[in-house]
Parts: C-alpha cells; sequence; structure tokens
C-alpha cells in the first residue's frame, strides 16, 4: 500500500494553456514551419539577447547545423580542430566528428565543471578553427577567458547551452556571447517540447544557413510554405523556379507546430519554473551540506546565474555506485554526469585516455545528478534528502551521532509483519524494540531475526511502559505498526528530532500528508482531533494540528515527562497539552495513514469526547492556579 515515490530527473505537465495552443494547432491544420514556430523563435531568441532563432528537432541538431554552417561559410577543411570539453554529453563532440572535423578535449574544472580556460591555449594549433564551451548542468562556462583566446587566435565560438536557458553570465545570457547558440527542448531539459531545438545568433548569415541546412540544404528564397504569399506574378515565377534547389548538404532536421505550441506555453511561465528550481537547489545544499566533507554539492559561479537543470553531485574520495545505487533501489532517479572520454566508442576510435583528463576522470568516477525540477513537491525533497542521511548515518562514527531508539507497538493481530519487518531502517537506530500485548511463536521468530528486542506490555500504554522501564537514548521514535503508517517516514522523524525538535508528530493534515479511510465513511478521528486541537489552542496559546497522531517521537528530555498512568487518547490529549505548556519545539511531517474505520473505531472517538474535555478542564485549572 505504502510504496516509495518514483522521482525522476526531468518532468512534463501540459498546463492547460499548452493544451489550448496545441489544439489550436490542430484546428488550423498547420503542422509544418508556421506562425507558432515563427513566434516560438522570436521570443525565444528574444529572451536570450538574439536577434535570430531557428527551431530544429533536437539539440544535437542545432549543434551539428551550427558547425556545419561555420565550416561552409568560412571555408574550414576536413580534419580541422574543434575544442571541446572532457565532461559534456557525447553529442557536443559527435557532431564534430560527423562534420569530417577532429574533436580536441580539454578538461573542466573542478567546481563547475564547464571547460577550464587555463588549459585552452596549449591545446590550439594552426588547425583550430572554433571552440565550443558547454553551459553545463544549468549554468555557464566562464566565457570572458574564452572569448579572449578564442579572438587572439581567430576562432569561432559555438556555445553548447542545451543544458541551460534563462542564465547569465555576468549580465549575459547564455547562447549571445558567441557566434552560435545551440539549445535542446527535449524530454528532462528546461523547456519540454518533447523533441526539439533551437539555434540562436545574432548574424543574418548564419542564420540564413542554418534554416536552409535544416531544410535539405534547400535555397533560402523558399523554404516553407508561406514564402510564396503575396508575391508579384514575376517574382512567383523566380520563387517556383528555385523550391526545388538545394544549396548545401542539408538535413531534415524540422520540427512541426505543435512542438512550438508546448513550447511558447511554457515561455509564458518561464520565470515561476525557473525560480522552483532554484529554491528547490537551495533547499537540497541547505539540507545536504553537512555531508560537505563526502559530497561535493553544485555552486554557483560568481556573478552568474544558474537554472539547475538538474542537481549534480560529486563525491569527494570515493566511486559514486554504492549511492547510486541505494537512490535508485529507492526510487529516486540518478544519471551519470556526462561521462565522455571513457565511452567505447571513443577508446576505439579516438584513442583517448582518461588519464589524461584528472578532472573529468574524478567527475566520472564519483558524480552524478538527481532531479530538482518544478514539479517536485517538499515531501519528494524531504524524502531525497531522507535517503542520503540513511545513507550515510551508518557511516558516521558512532562517538560522533546521538543513541536513537525505535519503538514498534504491534497491534494483536492483523498486520502483514514479514512486510513491516523488511522496510524497517533499522539501519537507524541503535536499539529497535518491538512492543505487544500477545505474541505467537513466528511473531518471536521473526522478531530474533531481525534483533528485536520483544517486551510484552499487556494492557498497559506502551508509552506509559517505556517510561517505567526506563529509557536513556537521545531519540525515540514511536511507530504503531499495525499496517495504518508507512514505514518510510520513520526516518523523518528521527531527522526532525536529531536538528534539535523536542517532539516531531507524523501528521495527516500538512500538505503531502493524507487520511485514506478505506470505508469512504464520516472521519470521526479527524472532526474530534480538530476539535481537542481547536480547545487546547484557545487555552495553552499551541499550535499542534495532529494533538492524536500515536506515530511521534521525542527527545528523552520530554519522553521522561510522560506523565504515568494514562492511556490511549487520553495519554496524547495530555502530552500534547505538556508540549504546549512547556514551549516544547515540536515539528509536524506529513505522513499517509490508511484506516478502515469499523464500529469499535466509531465508538472510541465518540468515547474520547469524556476524557477529552475532562482534561482539558483539569489542565485549565492548574493554569489558573498556578502563582504568578
Amino acid at each position: 500500500m505504502f510504496e516509495n515515490p518514483i522521482i525522476g530527473v526531468g518532468t512534463f505537465n501540459p498546463s492547460p494553456r499548452a493544451k489550448e495552443l496545441v489544439m489550436q494547432a490542430l484546428e488550423n491544420r498547420r503542422l509544418s514551419y508556421g506562425p507558432m514556430m515563427q513566434e516560438f523563435e522570436h521570443s525565444f531568441s528574444k529572451l536570450h539577447g538574439c536577434r535570430f532563432g531557428v527551431m530544429s528537432n533536437s539539440g544535437t541538431s542545432a549543434l551539428h547545423v551550427a558547425v556545419a554552417a561555420l565550416k561552409e561559410i568560412h571555408g574550414w577543411n576536413d580534419g580541422d580542430e574543434v575544442l571541446v570539453p572532457a565532461t559534456t554529453f557525447i553529442a557536443t563532440s559527435n557532431v564534430i566528428l560527423h562534420n569530417n572535423l577532429t574533436p580536441v578535449f580539454v578538461d573542466v574544472d573542478p567546481l563547475y565543471y564547464c571547460l577550464d580556460p587555463n588549459l585552452i591555449a596549449e591545446k590550439i594549433t594552426s588547425r583550430t578553427r572554433a571552440i565550443i564551451p558547454v553551459h553545463v548542468f544549468g549554468q555557464s562556462a566562464d566565457m570572458d577567458p574564452i572569448r579572449v583566446l578564442a579572438s587572439e587566435a581567430n576562432l569561432k565560438i559555438i556555445e553548447d547551452t542545451c543544458e541551460t536557458m534563462f542564465a547569465t553570465y555576468k549580465g549575459e545570457s547564455v547562447g549571445s556571447m558567441g557566434d552560435i547558440g545551440c539549445y535542446s527542448t527535449y524530454i528532462a531539459h528546461l523547456i519540454v517540447t518533447g523533441v526539439g531545438g533551437m539555434n540562436t545568433t545574432n548574424n543574418p548569415e548564419y542564420a540564413v544557413k542554418i534554416r536552409s541546412l535544416v531544410n535539405h540544404g534547400r535555397d533560402s528564397l523558399y523554404l516553407n510554405i508561406d514564402d510564396d504569399n503575396e508575391l508579384t506574378k514575376e517574382e512567383l515565377r523566380v520563387v517556383v523556379g528555385r523550391r526545388f534547389s538545394f544549396v548545401s548538404l542539408g538535413h531534415s532536421f524540422r520540427i512541426t507546430e505543435l512542438e512550438a505550441a508546448l513550447g511558447l506555453a511554457q515561455l509564458e511561465e518561464w520565470e515561476c519554473l525557473i525560480e522552483k528550481r532554484r529554491a528547490h537547489a537551495r533547499h537540497l545544499v541547505r539540507e545536504l551540506s553537512v555531508y560537505g566533507d563526502r559530497m561535493q554539492l553544485p555552486a554557483i559561479r560568481p556573478g552568474c546565474e544558474h537554472s539547475f537543470m538538474m542537481f549534480p553531485i560529486v563525491l569527494k574520495d570515493q566511486p559514486k555506485r554504492d549511492l547510486v545505487h541505494y537512490l535508485e533501489e529507492h526510487g529516486v532517479e540518478t544519471r551519470d554526469m556526462l561521462p565522455l572520454i571513457n565511452q567505447p566508442i571513443y577508446q576505439s576510435l579516438l584513442k583517448l585516455r582518461s588519464d589524461d583528463f584528472p578532472v573529468s576522470k574524478w567527475i566520472t568516477e564519483s558524480g552524478f545528478y538527481i532531479g530538482c525540477h518544478q514539479d517536485l513537491s517538499d515531501s519528494d525533497l524531504d524524502y531525497m534528502i531522507e535517503l542520503f542521511v540513511r545513507f550515510w548515518k551508518p557511516r558516521v562514527q558512532a562517538s560522533q551521532k546521538e543513541t536513537s531508539l525505535l519503538v514498534l507497538v504491534f497491534p494483536e493481530q492483523g498486520a502483514d509483519l514479514d512486510e513491516i519487518l523488511e522496510s524497517l531502517p533499522f539501519e537507524l537506530f541503535d536499539v529497535v524494540v518491538g512492543l505487544v500485548r500477545t505474541c505467537s511463536e513466528g511473531w518471536q521468530q521473526s522478531f530474533a531475526r531481525y534483533r528485536i528486542h520483544l517486551k510484552a506490555i499487556g494492557a498497559e500504554d506502551p508509552l506509559c511502559f517505556l517510561a517505567r522501564q526506563g529509557v536513556s537514548h537521545e531519540n525515540i521514535v514511536v511507530f504503531p505498526a499495525d499496517g495504518s503508517y508507512g514505514t518510510r517516514d520513520i526516518a523523518k522523524l528521527l531527522f526532525a528530532l536529531e536538528s534539535g525538535n523536542d517532539m516531531v508528530l507524523a501528521s495527516r493534515f500538512l500538505p503531502g500528508g493524507v487520511r485514506h479511510d478505506l470505508a469512504k465513511r464520516f472521519p470521526y478521528r479527524s472532526l474530534g482531533n480538530r476539535i481537542f486541537t481547536m480547545l487546547a489552542n484557545i487555552l495553552f496559546y499551541g499550535n499542534l494540528t495532529d494533538s492524536l497522531s500515536g506515530f511521534r517521537g521525542l527527545k528523552i528530555a520530554a519522553f521522561q515527562s510522560i506523565p504515568t498512568p494514562g492511556k490511549d487518547l487520553s495519554l496524547l490529549y495530555t502530552l500534547s497539552i505538556q508540549a504546549m505548556k512547556c514551549r516544547w519545539k515540536v515539528r509536524e511531517v506529513p505522513t499517509q495513514e490508511s484506516v478502515e474505520l469499523s464500529h469499535l473505531h466509531k465508538r472510541k472517538a465518540w468515547g474520547s469526547l469524556i476524557p477529552m474535555f475532562s482534561i482539558l478542564i483539569k489542565e485549565w485549572f492548574k493554569k489558573e492556579k498556578k502563582p504568578i
């Protein structure tokens, strides 16, 4: 019932506006290059500081025609050289080979993972014709020194900005700082059109040649069906005569109005999309920085903006595979950080040696990325953070961590014991205790197999039983192991305690939390919970919203103040009031609870009203009699 989420590196969530524009394109019965694509090209290029934009069917196509256009216009020879970073997606260097040129690889810098300007000069020869700086993961390469070197050596600059949009370098937009910019709108990118690419430039000659190459190398006089509109008879004769005139070795890299419609809709909300990505990245950096001695988190170059197409991580002194496998096994998708030099085809074709590119080799062995896209929820982010904590926590020296106790409260029957035990985060706790009222021989064997300390509590309340037994662990998490809660939320409560909270509640009233009443009946407990919380808030100035949650965590000091004797809801009422009166630091985390209501649940819910009011009245009088 409670499954790990699948958190991908990218997203596509078509808005009502996107659907409206797609339907408009269909109703116009126009799929070939038309008004929507023209508007998308114009708007996109303008946003990126360029006069011209040409849309194609992929970022790879955009790169290919950029190289081909410069080669043809400037008369480059086969075998001439183009400098590319040793860490980038393979398309960057593939298009050089496809254009019968020679890629020359340059290592990247170890902090931002872009082309290292300090290593460029030694790679330039008499046959070098261009540099392709790649703006990886969402931010720009260091363009000032690259432009100086290119100017001194008379080299062209093609910006591979497929992974970066809407970001600036010292006030200049990516894609506008070189001769031609190349973008991708493929799945999992910043703007997603399914398939798609874009070239931007301020050079009209380059724009005309690129559009020709995208269209089979057709004569630029006629490139789409609108080019023969409103012509004189003489002009029409000229166009008709040159419609099938091809002046370059081009390609069919064209795309449709449908993709342009999707792109236009997202351009209307790009600022919101990018800000959400940046906010998510800030949250991940803030929470994961505690492991800064083990993981290098993304850094933002001074004077630059970062759009965070993804969230790159490089382990500082160990391979990544154990961590990557752990994340994948728990539903978080990962991707390698663009391994290139070690690719089998390049090893055989170009005879490259990874040791010649030490930074790229380190990134290949230890770097990966996860998603930080705009459709991730707070719960998704917390879950990813939780997995990192769960992975690293057992690897911390025992002297550096607080002791923790997991208390499992088992029902007499009905729960799927094996399913619960198999999914428990045992690695996070020093001791696990199972509290049972009755226990079968099969249960005893299961507890022994998982090294759970079994204790019979009879009719006594679990919390009161533990308080009477005495507990010395700093952090205590109590989990009702009756199948109504997912075990993956246990870690959230422990991490919140370790962050300094006195009590943590697993709440179904928060965003991301939910109550599933399988019987589809009136949620009695929800009503009673809200009534009690409202009255308690009025009387004691508290702020608890799920006072009746049995799934909670307590610091040892808070645990030792549990009133005894007490039982069930009465005890939870009293504990919540205690938290309000003592001004405990209380945090709630969202959880899902699945309950199939029965007549017994209803009787207990209505029957709880009497102890609720009696406790509230008793505690109120205590408060009133307390001397000032």
